[in-house]
């Protein structure tokens, strides 16, 4: 199998813990990147979570950052990542989807997928899910016991309320 997320319990997060997701655009590449990580670290943000990929566009990388604190704690550092050069924009979101790639044998994923809530579609033989993380969950436990070959689980990713920065 291939890798995935942790779950959050299983990390020592408190379950009954409000995770405040925030979204940033970051411009620069690889280098960027490496001193957006060097701020997280260095400012010791409470991060119980890191997604980062390339932007519809593949001009810059989206990442969807969980902070384990308090909203308002969350909305400063939202701020001072704001400013940071490399950041094109950083804001909070409302809320975050789960997503997998998966290689499965057979159609039963899709009945599956429809009722348990679960947006799901083939792409040149690979499952590409998304929804809400109990969904997926729940998901995933079922389909595991028919015919799943891989998975790889690409954690949480949010968007912005009011804005469209491509899809997943």
């Amino acid at each position: 199998m291939a890798g995935h997320n942790t779950p959050r319990h299983a990390i020592g997060l408190n379950p009954d813990t409000i995770l405040n997701p925030v979204e940033v655009r970051i411009s620069g590449g690889m280098l960027a990147l490496n001193r957006f990580l060097m701020t997280l670290q260095n400012k010791r943000m409470p991060v119980a979570s890191f997604t980062v990929g390339r932007d519809g566009n593949g001009e810059a990388m989206r990442a969807t950052i969980l902070l384990d604190c308090p909203p308002e704690s969350a909305r400063r550092y939202t701020t001072l990542l704001s400013a940071l050069e490399d950041v094109e924009e950083a804001e909070a979101a409302e809320e975050t989807a789960e997503v997998a790639l998966l290689k499965v044998g057979g159609d039963t994923w899709r009945e599956s997928a429809a009722r348990l809530g679960v947006g799901a579609h083939e792409e040149g033989g690979t499952v590409v899910a998304s929804g809400e993380t109990e969904k997926m969950e729940a998901w995933l436990a079922e389909i595991n016991s028919e015919l799943l070959e891989d998975v790889v689980r690409l954690g949480p990713v949010a968007r912005p309320s009011g804005t469209a920065w491509g899809g997943v």
